[in-house]
């Protein structure tokens, strides 16, 4: 699943734009128009040559909190560990950071880390949903239903209209093969967003395989294969599908894909068994 994402143009508009490229705010300004045109490699130039010229400029710490979202955007993992890090000290939003900062150790497979900023959100702000519902899949990741189940109730608690309330509840109905309550949740949420999330339909679909309804699964995966193609359970779904159609030989292609995408090699290989 796809962690906090926010607008990179957000806290650079906090500025003014100056028309002289040299200064301080003309880097700002020529940022801006790199990410407009999704020059991500120019504007993450832009920022660290605003922040040269003025090495203790207050501002500083927004720069490096969208220095990080640009450098992650590029690939640059651990640029935007140090970037997110040093921007942390005087951030007018801390927490911010901090999901930044979480979001990109668990992609990393840090999970122990982004449990520690987790709990640091929730030291700061206890009514953040998304920080209960995040670590409580981190606590999923270690086997701890328990205490996942506690940081799930504590969404409820805090706010039980909210998305990631709504995830928690379908993610805990996926746990107890619960399929269908599982798909209305994702059904609801989708309907409801003005711009769905793959993932949400990466989720139903996973609800409808496991319900048989294939067509339906086919359906969504169709429409996010755009956006999941790096995703290597999109594959296993798709593989599933292929393989209720008899089609052994794209049903193979499609776990071998999954597999060589990062997928438990265990579990892919019995997939793959499933098309001798």
């Amino acid at each position: 699943m796809k962690y906090l994402l926010i607008s990179l143009l957000l806290p650079l508009c906090i500025f003014s734009l100056s028309a002289q490229n040299g200064t301080y705010n003309g880097w700002i300004d020529k940022s801006v128009k790199y990410i407009e045109n999704n020059r991500l490699d120019s504007a993450a130039i832009a920022l660290q040559q605003a922040m040269r010229l003025d090495p203790a400029n207050e501002n500083n710490a927004l720069l490096l909190l969208n220095l990080g979202i640009l450098q992650r955007q590029l690939g640059l993992t651990d640029d935007a560990y140090i970037s997110f890090t040093a921007s942390l000290g005087n951030n007018p939003d801390p927490v911010l950071v901090l999901h930044n900062r979480a979001s990109l150790l668990c992609d990393l497979g840090r999970f122990d880390e982004a449990m520690e900023d987790y709990n640091a959100i929730i030291g700061k702000d206890p009514t953040d949903v998304e920080a209960y519902y995040r670590r409580g899949l981190l606590f999923l990741e270690k086997n701890d239903r328990q205490s996942a189940e506690a940081d799930f109730r504590l969404c409820e608690d805090t706010d039980p209209d909210n998305l990631f309330t709504k995830l928690s509840k379908a993610l805990i109905f996926k746990l107890d093969d619960n399929w269908e309550e599982a798909e209305q949740i994702y059904t609801d949420i989708i309907n409801t967003s003005a711009t769905p999330n793959s993932s949400y339909y990466l989720n139903r679909a996973e609800c409808y395989v496991n319900t048989d309804r294939f067509s339906r699964a086919a359906a969504d995966l169709h429409a996010i294969e755009g956006e999941e193609r790096e995703n290597p359970y999109f594959y296993i779904l798709r593989g599933r599908l292929r393989l209720d159609q008899f089609d052994k030989f794209a049903a193979r292609a499609d776990f071998e894909k999954a597999k060589q995408l990062g997928y438990d090699a265990e579990l892919a290989d019995k997939w793959i068994g499933k098309t001798r």
